[in-house]
């Protein structure tokens, strides 16, 4: 094996140890029968309305996408790429499976993959503007055991401002970098400069056609479709451990996600995520105040569950994406 394969195999290596170390602790600190009897429990009327909810804001992230690249694609494309590009996000580290957006719709639309970039940086700041208030109001409705609100509470403030003045920056930014860049001579320098200089249009274009309230709204439905879902299957799982609904609130099931997707966003965790985002859930859980035990439960069966659902979405969406008649067809842009 030569020295740049074998480099290559050091990151799954790592990743495998992070999964297996963080497993290995929360196992030891539960008994497996009960983790084993929970997930056969688990109530259905709640795990079917995760599903619901979990298809509506896939939906609603769809449509925002759609508008976002202007109409410029048929809106059951644009569905299935999203389902693909939640496939990847959760499998690959860093938010790097965001990138699989930028591909497919240039491979499978007429629009060039500036524009698809455009769209992903936009959804993505506009995530962040309609997270910000729902965390403040968490915070404010549960706390976080001994950690200060009023210090969570300030990085949410600049969180939702940054992104927001963000939205309105993105496109001058990009621009004035193009400008940087154009004067010099290096090949890949002026390719890069007419890459921006696309994206920086299509981010001023998509700011300037009078659509952001549609596209906040939206951004609100994706985030509160998110927390729901999450919601629906926290209850399901925590009904057969003993816990009333009304013991288990929504704000406390946001706050124990964010942190988990905080995690997951690290640049070195477990596989696909697993390990890290168990160990993220878990520690939140408990600071909100639930048992030890039933936050490690919770959190190995909520990220099991959602992610055979996302792959078994995404990978069929794959399937249709790449079938023959779809990748020899027309309209498939250079990226």
């Amino acid at each position: 094996m030569s020295p740049g394969a074998r480099r290559g195999w050091v990151p799954w290596l790592v990743s495998f140890a992070i999964t297996a170390g963080i497993f290995w602790y929360l196992l030891s600190q539960i008994e497996l029968a009960e983790l084993v009897e929970t997930a056969r429990a688990v109530a259905p009327g709640p795990l079917v309305a995760f599903g619901l909810v979990l298809l509506a804001g896939t939906l609603a992230r769809t449509v925002r996408f759609w508008i976002l690249l202007g109409r410029g694609a048929a809106l059951r494309t644009i569905f299935a790429i999203t389902l693909v590009r939640n496939l990847f996000v959760d499998l690959l580290p860093a938010r790097m499976g965001e990138l699989t957006f930028v591909y497919f719709v240039a491979r499978h639309t007429r629009l060039p993959a500036e524009d698809g970039l455009a769209a992903l940086v936009l959804a993505f700041l506009f995530d962040l503007v309609a997270l910000a208030p729902l965390l403040i109001l968490g915070l404010l409705v549960v706390g976080v055991g001994d950690v200060p609100v009023s210090a969570l509470v300030a990085f949410s403030v600049v969180l939702g401002a940054g992104a927001f003045i963000a939205l309105w920056l993105a496109g001058p930014i990009a621009s004035a970098v193009a400008g940087w860049l154009e004067p010099r001579t290096t090949g890949w320098m002026q390719s890069l400069a007419a890459r921006l200089r696309t994206g920086s249009a299509a981010l001023s274009q998509a700011r300037d056609k009078g659509i952001f309230g549609r596209l906040l709204l939206l951004s609100f439905v994706v985030r509160l479709c998110k927390i729901g879902s999450y919601y629906c299957l926290v209850v399901a799982i925590m009904l057969p451990l003993g816990y009333a609904v009304e013991e288990i609130g929504v704000f406390r099931v946001l706050l124990g996600v964010v942190a988990a997707e905080l995690a997951a966003a690290l640049p070195i965790h477990g596989i696909a995520g697993f390990g890290t985002y168990e160990a993220a859930w878990a520690l939140s859980f408990v600071q909100l105040g639930f048992a030890r035990e039933h936050a490690i439960i919770s959190g190995i069966l909520t990220h099991a569950i959602s992610q055979l659902v996302e792959y078994t979405m995404g990978t069929a969406a794959l399937i249709w994406l790449m079938r023959p008649a779809r990748a020899g067809g027309a309209g498939v842009a250079s990226s």
